[in-house]
């Protein structure tokens, strides 16, 4: 049971911020390789990651790796993120299981071989789905979004934070969380890093990045006080077959192997349906009013 408390501990903490700094900009409006363009080659064919004057394009079956040192690098004590607008037109060259393209680096330059926040990929005939891992090592497993239709933008938004957690925001889709990952915890963010993977037919695809903007927080979190929250977010900790909500929320619940087994997006008083669900111990998470909520449930 240790790591089932461990995670309550690690999903109640929410950032106590002091102040906000942009330490990577970048909207791609140069024409030609970006590592000619303040970008730096750390693995892969030199040169081949081009920007079009409006924002980078990876090719199918390329192998270069590139990343763009913060201005100032960071300790990490509270949360880093990023945001972008992501395309793909097509599925040539996606995987369909799915490969990580868009990342944080432990550090910048030639060598950098640590990545934090991965952002993945996957295409299907009719679409591309983008997910979102912490970290590496034990059973990662990325949580995936749902479908987007090829030639439709997605604005994201990726936060990292100092309890090794990784959320994915895509426009109006629930938040995702993920600390699948059971690496190290980095101490130190240098970089915003893309990738290009795999081959001609299975890799990371022909993606559009625009509009990059990495920025990083400075103070430490801290952990909320439940008896001023959580009521807000679960009704009913003894669950039957339906979880009631107290509050709008995008959610996510854990099981005690800290796995994420759903996610919905909810409103005051609906009820979600959990019936698939073993009976045990878990943990429902969501944003309310702009605060990190975390709540135990037994499901009999």
């Amino acid at each position: 049971m240790k790591k089932f408390y461990s995670l309550i501990a690690a999903v109640a903490l929410t950032a106590t911020v002091n102040a906000q700094t942009t330490v990577v900009n970048e909207t791609f409006t140069f024409t030609g390789a970006l590592n000619a363009n303040g970008w730096t080659t750390h693995s892969g064919t030199a040169g081949q990651l081009q920007s079009n004057g409006s924002q980078a394009v990876l090719v199918a079956g390329n192998s270069e790796d590139v990343n763009k040192a913060f201005s100032t690098s960071y300790p990490l004590t509270n949360k880093a993120e990023y945001s972008a607008t992501i395309n793909v037109s097509t599925a040539t060259g996606l995987s369909t299981s799915g490969d990580y393209f868009l990342m944080f680096g432990g550090t910048a330059g030639t060598t950098v071989t640590t990545f934090y926040g991965r952002l993945y990929i996957k295409g299907s005939a009719t679409g591309y789905t983008l997910g979102i891992l912490n970290n590496s090592g034990g059973t990662a497993t990325p949580t995936y979004g749902t479908e987007i239709a090829y030639g439709t933008p997605a604005n994201i938004l990726v936060t990292y934070n100092a309890a090794n957690i990784a959320t994915l925001k895509i426009d109006g889709q629930p938040l995702l969380i993920n600390s699948t990952g059971t690496s190290a915890v980095a101490t130190n963010l240098a970089s915003i890093a893309i990738r290009q993977a795999g081959n001609a037919t299975s890799g990371t695809g022909a993606v559009s990045i625009d509009d990059l903007i990495a920025r990083t927080y400075t103070g430490t979190l801290s952990v909320l006080d439940p008896s001023k929250t959580k009521a807000n977010l679960v009704k009913n900790t003894i669950v039957g077959n339906e979880i009631i909500f107290g509050a709008a929320a995008n959610v996510s619940i854990y099981n005690a192997a800290g796995q994420m087994v759903k996610t919905a997006e909810v409103s005051e008083n609906s009820r979600l349906d959990v019936s698939a669900l073993p009976k045990g111990n878990y943990i429902v998470t969501g944003l309310v009013k702009g605060q990190a909520v975390s709540q135990k449930i037994i499901k009999k």
